[in-house]
């Protein structure tokens, strides 16, 4: 098993690279928005934040079952667009796109939280976005991959003169079947967010707040 993930890595090493590369630059990116952001707008949005923390603790926000077919609906749909993109010739800006978007939205939220609360944001964002996201990433820089790779493989398809033909429908079948491994890791981190990661944010909000 760990032989043949060592060689798809390294098949696509470079798309791993760059992938990974975009996403960090997104987080990137999302951390510094927090310091272009106005006094008052940050104001406004802690309170809002804190709101919703105090609804979260005392049970009147969601569910856990809710927030787990939240979480899910949400993944599915931003992986669903990138496979999408995958299968159509101009969807390879989109994928990327996508990617650094999901990236700027992360180091944004943790960014924001470390700001405005210091230590006890940072202890927050560990407890209740990096538990799920320790699957979730790895998944979203798979589909981002698998999808940047079909959809160059469809390029050439279309643009060069091969003199070997490309296998584009076994290709797209497998690529399908990608899919379904990544469905598994959505459910698994879904879960992790709505019943690990929601009691441990819980805990530290009765602490904090």
């Amino acid at each position: 098993m760990w032989t043949a993930i060592n060689h798809h890595i390294q098949k696509r090493a470079a798309l791993y690279l760059f992938t990974a590369v975009l996403l960090m630059t997104g987080t990137v990116f999302g951390a510094l928005m927090v310091n272009s952001m106005m006094p008052l707008q940050k104001s406004e949005l802690y309170s809002y934040v804190k709101e919703f923390f105090t609804q979260a603790s005392s049970g009147s926000v969601a569910n856990p079952v809710d927030l787990f077919w939240e979480s899910v609906i949400h993944n599915i749909k931003f992986t669903g667009a990138m496979w999408v993109a995958g299968i159509s010739v101009i969807g390879l800006p989109l994928i990327f796109i996508l990617l650094f978007l999901k990236g700027a939205v992360t180091g944004f939220s943790v960014g924001f939280l470390i700001q405005q609360m210091k230590w006890d944001g940072l202890w927050l964002a560990l407890c209740t976005i990096f538990p799920q996201n320790m699957i979730l990433i790895p998944a979203f820089l798979f589909t981002a991959v698998m999808s940047a790779s079909c959809s160059i493989r469809l390029l050439q398809k279309l643009t060069v003169r091969q003199t070997v033909p490309l296998p584009v429908a076994k290709s797209v079948m497998t690529y399908l079947g990608y899919a379904g491994a990544v469905m598994v890791a959505i459910l698994g981190a879904a879960f992790i967010e709505a019943f690990v990661s929601s009691q441990l944010m819980n805990v530290l909000i009765n602490k904090f707040f």
